[in-house]
This record gives structure tokens, C-alpha cells and sequence, in this order.
């Protein structure tokens, strides 16, 4: 399964500031020290040995920036009252990172704050061991299109003593201009997450990011890529592949979030059904397809392997299937659900080249194929993840047993 594009020699390529100074004890970041060019070096070996058998060669595109280039970061709170990332060899250890070179300058005087404010004021933390505390993390969501922050303070309780807490620390964020928003989540269960209810919100907590030149709006419970300028060159790629091959192809878009795919595609003619488990995604995705006058775009909250079943039945089938699953990746099942549209091309975007490598291999159980178009894209600077970009094109579809 041969591969068309050669890899790009790139003669620029952005370089370190300086070295991190967290870098011996912070497990966000494992490759910070080593020169930029390196990492896209061992990234794309890495890539070479893991999909040799389905592409020889292929270009990744840089991050263009390589530091404050997050749009995101979460703060654990240690059970040593240590606001900050898990140390690297220990992860019940936190540490302090207060010239985090990951997030903006601005988000860096917030931490400093909340830092030294929760030392103050004596938190008590959540403990993952005992299942019993208070605070579990902090985390910070930034547009880098306008700079607007917002932090999301996670507990496991919410009592009103708490409300009182978290309410006084909001205020003083919001007054001291370290955040233009607070989001409060709760989060009971025993899971070690960022993720809960929102319970309580205090200024503007929507978020606006422009990709290619498509203002995305969502809030701080949507998924949205960390590094947004990065991922607008996956964007681009993406809408480019799927157009240059069909300009009026229907696209189904899975996993599709508040529409980063979806509706710069819509934007170009094609018809677009999203279908994505997230409520929160999808009613931002609707939002966004509304503010771009995009209303015949379908965007619906269903659980993917379901909704493919349901449009077997129905007979609704799509040319051009669109795929950016989580890290697990797909299953066997989704794939025969697929080809069961009968597509004539798929376009995976994976962040986990091992999950992709058997997904490629399950696919070769259900059809002959070839590889058109790849392209990794480094939407992780200073550590071993990297994103990739495949563009399958279906030749024939093997006859497989209908069940499931």
C-alpha cells in the first residue's frame, strides 16, 4: 500500500527559548530538552517502523509555535498542597511548575496566583487514595485567537462552605484580571478525571477559537484540540483532501466535536451529517453551524457504532467517511458499519499511530484499499504523541457475515 507524498525537508523550524526548569521533575513534558528538529526526527522513524507496511513516506508539518502554544493545561493539587503537574517519578508526587513554557504568559501569573492563594488559605486537597477532600484540579482553557481565559476549578464535594470558597476565589481571579471566566465542575465519583457537572460559572466562560478564519465558539466541558493553530493545518489538509477527491461528496463526520471539520466543509457545498456522544459538543456544533448560516448541516448526540446501525436500516449511506476517534481508536465492528455505506473514501485522523496501525489491519479483513494521501501533524511538542492524517481509498469491499 504504497504512499505518494515524500517527506518534507524543512530548513526553518522553530527552536527552544530556553531550557524548561521543571524539566527533572515535571512528567508533562519528557523531551523538552532535546533540540526541536530532534523530536521530528524520532517522531517520524517512529512512524516510519509502525506503518512501513501501509506507507513508505510521508511530510509532518511542524507545530508552529513550540512554546505557550497549548490552549489548555491541567493542574493537579497534590495531597502535598502543591498545585502543578504529577512528578516524573512519582505520580501520587506533585510539582510546582511556575515557568510552565506550555501555556501563555498570562495563564503563568494566574498559576502563580492560585498557587500561592491556595497555600494561604490552606485548601485542603482531594486525596485519590482515601477517596475523601476537597479540591482535585484546576484547569486552564485559553482562546489563542483573543487571549480569553478561562479557569475550571474541580472538587469532589460542593457544599455551600464550599460555594463560599470557590465564589471568593473566583472573584478575586475575575477582579484581578487573571481570568475573564470561572467555571466550578464537581466531580463525586471515585474516577481520577477533570471531567464533571458544572456546577457553578462566574463571567464569560465561552470560548471563541478562529480556524481558518471560522470562529468556533464552546464552552469548558467540549473537547477541542490544545493546539489550535497546529490543528487548523490538519483542518486545511483535511477539507483539501476530502474536496480535491469529490467536491460535491457527502461526508459523514464521526467523533466530529463542535464542528472542526464539519463545517468548513459545509462551507465549501458538501453535504455533512456529524455524529458525536458529547452533548455539550453538539450543541456548540450546532451553535457554530447556526452563526456561519450553515443550518443544513446535520449534527446529532448518538453513540457512533449505534447510529451506524440505525443507518443500515434507514439506507442512509455517505461517499466519504470521516473519522477522528478518540486514542482507543475504532473497532471491527465500525468498520463493517462503515463500509456498509459503501464509501469510496475514508480519512482517518488519528493521535494514537499504534491504535491506527490496527485499525488499518482490522480494515484489511473487510476490504482492499489503498493509502492516497498521509500526513503527520505535531500537535505535541516535547513529547512522543504525534498526530497523522491518512486518506484511504477503497477498491473493493470483501463479503463479510452482516451480523453486528
Amino acid at each position: 500500500m504504497e504512499k505518494k507524498n515524500q517527506i518534507e525537508s524543512k530548513s526553518e523550524l522553530p527552536v527552544l527559548a530556553h531550557e524548561c526548569p521543571h524539566v527533572d521533575v515535571c512528567a508533562g513534558c519528557p523531551l523538552m530538552s532535546i533540540p526541536y528538529s530532534q523530536q521530528l526526527d524520532s517522531k517520524k522513524n517512529v512512524l516510519k517502523n509502525l506503518l512501513m507496511y501501509f506507507m513508505k513516506d510521508f511530510e509532518i508539518t511542524p507545530s508552529p509555535q513550540i512554546i505557550f502554544h497549548r490552549n489548555r493545561a491541567d493542574f493537579w493539587y497534590s495531597p502535598q498542597k502543591q498545585l502543578g503537574f504529577r512528578h516524573k517519578n512519582n505520580r501520587f508526587e506533585g510539582t510546582r511548575v511556575t515557568s510552565c513554557q506550555l501555556i501563555s504568559p498570562r495563564a503563568q501569573q494566574a498559576y502563580i496566583f492560585l498557587e500561592n492563594y491556595l497555600h494561604e488559605k490552606n485548601i485542603p486537597p482531594y486525596s485519590v487514595l482515601e477517596h475523601k477532600g476537597f479540591l482535585r484540579y484546576i484547569s486552564f482553557r485559553e482562546s489563542k485567537t483573543n487571549g480569553q481565559l478561562i479557569i475550571a476549578i474541580n472538587t469532589f464535594t460542593n457544599t455551600n462552605e464550599d460555594e463560599k470558597i470557590i465564589e471568593t476565589l473566583a472573584n478575586k481571579l475575575i477582579s484581578r484580571q487573571h481570568a475573564d471566566g470561572v467555571v466550578w465542575v464537581h466531580n463525586p465519583t471515585l474516577n481520577d478525571t477533570v471531567q464533571g457537572e458544572i456546577f457553578r460559572t462566574w463571567g464569560n466562560c465561552i470560548l471563541m477559537e478562529k480556524m481558518s478564519g471560522l470562529p468556533l465558539q464552546y464552552d469548558a466541558n467540549c473537547f477541542f484540540q490544545t493546539n489550535p493553530r497546529a490543528a487548523e493545518n490538519a483542518q486545511k489538509y483535511v477539507v483539501e483532501l476530502i474536496h480535491a477527491h469529490n467536491p460535491k461528496a457527502t461526508i459523514l463526520d464521526l467523533y466530529c466535536g463542535v464542528g472542526l471539520f464539519s463545517l468548513p466543509l459545509a462551507m465549501k457545498g458538501h453535504f455533512v451529517k456529524g455524529i458525536e456522544l458529547s452533548k455539550d459538543s453538539i450543541i456548540w456544533a450546532r451553535k457554530n453551524a447556526h452563526n456561519l448560516g450553515q443550518e443544513e448541516v446535520s449534527f446529532e448526540i448518538a453513540d457512533v457504532p449505534i447510529k451506524l446501525k440505525e443507518m443500515e436500516k434507514s439506507r442512509e449511506t455517505f461517499e466519504t467517511i470521516l473519522f477522528d476517534p478518540p486514542r482507543s481508536g475504532v473497532s471491527k465492528k465500525i468498520w463493517r458499519r462503515v463500509l456498509r455505506q459503501n464509501p469510496k473514501q475514508i480519512v482517518y485522523v488519528s493521535c494514537n499511530p499504534a491504535a491506527l496501525k490496527r485499525d488499518l489491519e482490522w480494515l484489511s479483513e473487510y476490504a482492499d484499499y489503498h493509502i492516497e494521501n498521509a500526513r503527520a501533524f505535531d500537535f505535541f511538542p516535547h513529547s512522543e504523541h504525534v498526530e497523522i492524517v491518512v486518506d484511504i481509498r477503497v477498491e473493493k469491499i470483501k463479503e463479510f457475515k452482516m451480523g453486528g
